[in-house]
């Protein structure tokens, strides 16, 4: 996996990288679509969390971005959405002293060979110059795609690490993670990070789920034929 991962790094830096929407090679996301993506939805925080920040709806290019990062690693795709959360961060209404991640379940690690969450919580403290650490440990089970609401609200089990490279105690967290659906993640990592003495902890997502409905009446994301490529050969 880590050969792997080193040879994709090369390709990403030699190959111009195809637009996620229209597939325009040259840009990261076209000009076009990233008119395309939509703000997220507002959304109250689930307690625990005090304060929570999302880039971008949940749907079209951002959804198409999330897939590229997370289930195909590609981490050029990564490196475009920590920086999208990095500025998504600035208004936290508190200092953030440390910045951690909800960590994935062991088969999707064993499946990719690493945990997203933990490469975008390190890119996003290294854009922001945070402290970083692996404050969370998560139990056997399901992950939270494909789960029903009730059982995503409930979150995946999460319990605070026993030893970290940074003080937690007193300290306010920032949780990262790739989407929020329904938040039980973000409340659940917050349950245990504040059984372990942090005193608040903020949540960041690349995307929020729309609540069911939000987005009807607005037409579909279609994206715009690459250039070169006529029409009728895109049918």
């Amino acid at each position: 996996m880590a050969l792997r991962a080193t040879f994709e790094d090369l390709l990403d830096a030699m190959l111009p990288a195809p637009c996620p929407g229209c597939g325009r090679r040259g840009a990261l996301v076209c000009g076009s679509c990233a008119e395309a993506l939509m703000p997220a939805p507002p959304a109250m925080p689930p307690e625990p969390l005090e304060w929570w920040t999302a880039c971008f709806a949940y749907e079209g290019v951002a959804r198409e971005l999330v897939a590229r990062a997370k289930y195909r690693n590609q981490r050029r795709f990564l490196a475009l959405v920590a920086h999208a959360v990095a500025l998504a961060t600035e208004p936290a209404p508190a200092v953030i002293d440390v910045i951690t991640w909800a960590p994935a379940s062991a088969a999707r690690v064993r499946a990719h060979g690493v945990d997203h969450g933990e490469l975008l919580a390190r890119a996003v403290a290294r854009i922001t110059e945070t402290p970083v650490a692996s404050c969370l440990l998560r139990a056997p089970g399901p992950p939270q795609t494909g789960l029903d609401a009730a059982a995503r609200r409930r979150g995946p089990w999460l319990r605070a690490a026993e030893s970290v490279s940074v003080r937690v105690s007193g300290a306010t967290v920032l949780v990262v993670d790739d989407v929020a659906t329904t938040g039980g993640t973000l409340a659940a990592s917050a349950r245990a990070l504040r059984a372990d003495g942090a005193q608040t902890v903020f949540g960041a997502t690349i995307a929020r789920t729309p609540r069911p409905g939000a987005g009807r009446g607005r037409p579909p994301y279609t994206p715009p034929t690459p250039v070169g490529i006529r029409a009728h050969e895109t049918q």
